[in-house]
Order: structure tokens, then sequence, then C-alpha cells
């Protein structure tokens, strides 16, 4: 019983300085691990408590009272089991209080279009915004037809839908070494955050909905966003992630976001179903995750965490 009682307090101990170690360790771990302890508001954190121990490390979290999905081909929608169901070419968009997008006042900036033109849209018809869509090597069969029934309009990079939709050919790059301007844009030029809010007018206006798609370059687009002009003027950051983009990259965004909403991409192929290309929970006997390719269990959690579709709001307009 003696011995039983001297290993139940050797166990404590080992346990105690282990932690403590743990804790001292903060330059190891300071990508994944956090202490939740804060002063910030109970609706923005992952947890009511206000001490928790080392643990993996998600994005801080906003409870979006009024979440709707925008976007995706009408047959998806119809074989969608519910409103929220994620389907091919829709976004989430968090209506709660002034991150609503005002009707017939708002911006949509959407970088990265493809075929799917469903989102911008929808943004358009029922909020009535100004719509300013970019792709550089795509154009949805709308845009192709515009540019078609005008000769003009064969090389432009700019083609105007109408008075409150605008479509760019040309794409976004973290930073360039050459200022473009409407005077030397081109076709498939790739430029930055900084000129795409010069060519658009939409420097210094609120953007109620930053949407981007881009296959690959979103973390160096991330990295050269200037937070302090962010948190000013853009409402909502909704955007694709890929195995380059790491939590390091994405926590600056902390500064003033908090993720709503989620769906993390279990695959590394294409899995389709009636509502297009699936998410990991929606066919969870079709997973093709390779465990091979983590390292441990912290890589496996960060992967979760920041690997898919991730939709941010801006505190500032809650």
């Amino acid at each position: 019983m003696s011995r039983l009682k001297n290993f139940s307090i050797i166990t404590f101990i080992l346990f105690l300085v282990g932690f403590i170690i743990q804790l001292g360790n903060e330059s190891k771990l300071k990508e994944l691990t956090q202490l939740n302890y804060t002063n910030d508001k109970n609706r923005f954190l992952n947890t009511n408590s206000k001490f928790s121990q080392v643990r993996v490390r998600d994005f801080m979290f906003y409870q979006c009272g009024d979440v709707k999905r925008i976007g995706g081909k009408k047959d998806f929608i119809a074989n969608a089991p519910d409103e929220l169901f994620r389907i091919d070419g829709a976004w989430y968009i968090c209506l709660d209080s002034r991150a609503k997008p005002e009707k017939s006042k708002c911006n949509v900036l959407s970088l990265g279009v493809n075929h799917d033109m469903s989102f911008d849209e929808e943004m358009h018809s029922s909020f009535e915004c100004r719509i300013f869509s970019f792709d550089p090597f795509v154009e949805a069969k709308k845009f192709k037809n515009l540019r078609d029934s005008d000769p003009s309009l064969k090389d432009s990079p700019i083609l105007k839908v109408d008075d409150r939709w605008i479509f760019y050919r040309v794409g976004i790059i973290g930073q360039t070494n050459n200022t473009k301007d409407l005077s030397n844009l081109k076709i498939k030029d790739l430029i930055s955050f900084d000129e795409i809010l010069d060519l658009t007018k939409l420097r210094d206006k609120v953007i109620d909905v930053l949407k981007m798609d881009i296959e690959g370059p979103e973390k160096d687009v991330i990295k050269n966003l200037d937070m302090n002009y962010a948190c000013k003027y853009i409402k909502a950051f909704v955007f694709e992630t890929h195995v380059r983009s790491k939590f390091v990259d994405l926590v600056k965004l902390e500064k003033c976001f908090r993720l709503f909403w989620r769906h993390t991409r279990f695959r590394e192929g294409n899995s389709r179903g009636p509502t297009g290309h699936l998410a990991g929970f929606q066919n969870s006997e079709d997973w093709a995750l390779k465990m091979k390719n983590f390292h441990n269990e912290l890589n496996l959690a960060e992967f979760m965490f920041t690997n898919g579709e991730l939709y941010f709001v801006n505190i500032n307009f809650i």
C-alpha cells in the first residue's frame, strides 16, 4: 500500500514536471498549441473555460446565428438534404448584425471563379451587390459569350457584365515587381491585392465578402495581406486552402477575424456525388486520407483545422 502511494506521488510529480516543461517549450509549440487564457468575449472562444491544458490549437470561433449558403448549381441544390449541406460552387456567409451585406450597397470581391459563377450570380441577384469577379485562366460561359459578342473585346482583360458586375481576366498573387494598371494590364496577368483594390476602385471601401479560391497561391496572398487594412474594410473573408497552407500562415487573421464555418477536405483526389465534390464527413466510407503523409497526431490535427474551405467573419462588424 505504501509502495502504491509512493508510486502515485512520483507519477503526479513527473506529470507536473512534464507539464511545466511543455509550457516552457513555447518556441517549438507556438504554431500548434495555446494556453486558452484570454480576456476576449466568451462568444469568440472555443471554450467557456478561462484556462485549459495545452492542446492542439484551432482558430478562435464565432458562433454565427444566421449562416446562409450562397450559390451552387441547380441540380446540386435540388439534391442537397438541407439548406446548409455543402454543395459544389456554393459558399457560406454570416448574416448576423452588421456582418450582413446591405442590399444594393454591398461589394463582393470574388477571386477565382473557374466555370462556376453561381456564388457571384446569387450575390448579384439576391443582395444586388457590386460584383468584381477575377480569374486569369478560365472564362465561365456567361463571360465567354459576352466576349464573343463583340470583336473589340477579344483581348480585353476587363468585361463589363452590367452596371454592377465586372469580370477581370486576371488573377492575384502575393506580391509583384511590376506595377499594373489599366494602361498596361493584359489577359492572364497576376497582380497584387493592392493593385486589385486600385483597379476595382475598392480602396478604402468596405468589402462585404472577399472570396478566394485560387488553387494554391492563397498562402502568399495572406502573407502579404495588410491586417490593419483588412480589419477596417473586409467584413468576411472566405477561402479555400491547400496543402501548402499551415496554421502559422493563417493565424494572423485572428487580429480581427473569427472562424464561423469550415469544410475540411479529407481527400487527395476528387470524390463526386449528387451535390458535386464531397467534403469528408458527407461520405465517410470513401475517405482517402493517407496517414503516411503525417508525421504525428499534431500534424494530422493541423491538417484537419486548416485544409479545405475556411469561413471568417470580422468581429469589428459584429
